[in-house]
């Protein structure tokens, strides 16, 4: 695996990377052989480019993969905050709506928002927080409702859950 792995689905921007960011993203790594190693890099090129989302989104899908969720929630809200400030709607998405920000089509920043509502669905699952998962899933299907950014394959495992969770 390559640290360039752990951006397959995100939202990439439409530019040339500059030295740095095309060697980083050719490093070898293991996020379950050697997650310290791993995170070093990533936390190396954080410092490098600390307006990187997609360095934030690298460290929030590893911490995610190695069950450090509360770390992976950490720089999922990091994201929602920069991306937020960056396409100038409120970073809180319980209060966002169908017009407060550019959702359709969702570029840049607007994007990394709302894949990075869907990354937080997924990690809530994955602590078993279904009320909160589906909570924000709902909320990304109102502002995604094209699912521009594929939320819907993990918002249909939450209502299987929740359906399973009532049967018992």
């Amino acid at each position: 695996m390559l640290i360039r792995d752990l951006f397959d689905g995100a939202p990439w921007v439409a530019e040339v990377a500059d030295l740095q960011w095309q060697k980083l993203l050719r490093e070898p790594l293991d996020v379950y052989q050697d997650p310290d190693r791993t995170e070093a890099l990533l936390l190396q090129a954080h410092q490098l480019m600390p307006e990187r989302l997609e360095v934030l989104v690298a460290l929030y899908k590893m911490y995610a993969y190695s069950n450090q969720f509360s770390k992976a929630q950490q720089r999922i809200h990091q994201v929602l905050q920069l991306s937020a400030r960056d396409a100038g709607f409120a970073p809180d998405w319980w209060h966002l709506d169908a017009g407060s920000g550019p959702w359709d089509p969702a570029e840049g920043a607007a994007r990394w928002y709302l894949y990075s509502l869907k990354a937080m669905g997924f990690v809530l699952l994955r602590q078993q927080e279904l009320g909160q998962a589906l909570a924000v899933l709902y909320k990304l299907q109102q502002l995604d409702p094209r699912d521009q950014v594929g939320g819907s394959v993990v918002l249909e495992l939450a209502q299987r859950l929740e359906e399973g969770a009532e049967a018992d």
